[in-house]
């Protein structure tokens, strides 16, 4: 949690967070595969699954890739009571891909997936995909005005005086 925050606190410009967090997402799983999982790290002799990390990001205004999810084929069995696809082992999810909530990014709907590692890792390979943002309608109202008239062509034939302005369509 120190690590976060003090990644969070470090960096005032916008950016991705990605990695393996080795934190749970409460809000992935139902009451009853929560429980479930709670049993089975007892069971194996570890802690209870840590949510604080996923829960503090969130409150900063993260976005989750998975909210960006297009069709795959799942790489892992996706339990019953669980709502996103797992990226290790334990079938449950511990990487993530977040946006600041003020990075000029934004992932496409229908892009975030997990890949197979192929055993290269005892992860698996999250990926989504990025655009730009564009700026807000006002913004983007007051640039086409001055890209109008910059486009904006002065046509004088020599043999007649007549001068015409003629506007340029893109």
């Amino acid at each position: 949690m120190k690590q976060i925050n003090a990644i969070i606190q470090s960096t005032g410009v916008p950016h991705i967070l990605a990695g393996g967090l080795n934190s749970l997402d409460e809000t992935d799983y139902s009451h009853e595969r929560w429980t479930d999982i709670v049993k089975y790290y007892e069971e194996m002799g570890k802690p209870t699954p840590k949510v604080e990390v996923m829960k503090y990001l969130k409150s900063n205004g993260y976005v989750d890739a998975k909210y960006y999810a297009g069709e795959c084929e799942s790489v892992v069995m996706i339990a019953k009571g669980q709502s996103v696809q797992g990226t290790c082992k334990y079938g449950t999810r511990v990487d993530y891909i977040l946006s600041s909530a003020n990075a000029p990014y934004k992932f496409v709907p229908g892009s975030y997936s997990v890949i197979s590692s192929k055993g290269t890792s005892d992860h698996h390979i999250v990926k989504v995909d990025l655009i730009k943002v564009t700026d807000s309608p006002q913004q983007c109202a007051s640039k086409k005005i001055g890209q109008e008239r910059k486009r904006r062509v002065k046509i004088t034939h020599s043999s007649s005086p007549t001068k015409c302005i003629w506007k340029t369509h893109s």
